[in-house]
């Protein structure tokens, strides 16, 4: 599992626990902003190489 698909995944769980679990809302704020984070840094770090020429 990359780690931007366990970021999305984090902020899924966050927004399914938002309303059941009101008394954690700004828990649950901080922790999907962090997960937000961490999946906008892992996008930068994991650049592919460029594709390579095909051959005919």
């Amino acid at each position: 599992m990359t780690m931007r698909l366990f970021c999305v995944i984090g902020i899924g769980l966050c927004a399914m626990l938002w309303y059941p679990a009101f008394h954690y809302q700004g828990v649950l704020r901080v922790v999907s902003v962090a997960f937000l984070g961490m999946a906008v840094i892992a996008t930068f770090l994991e650049r592919s190489n460029p594709p390579s020429p095909s051959r005919k």
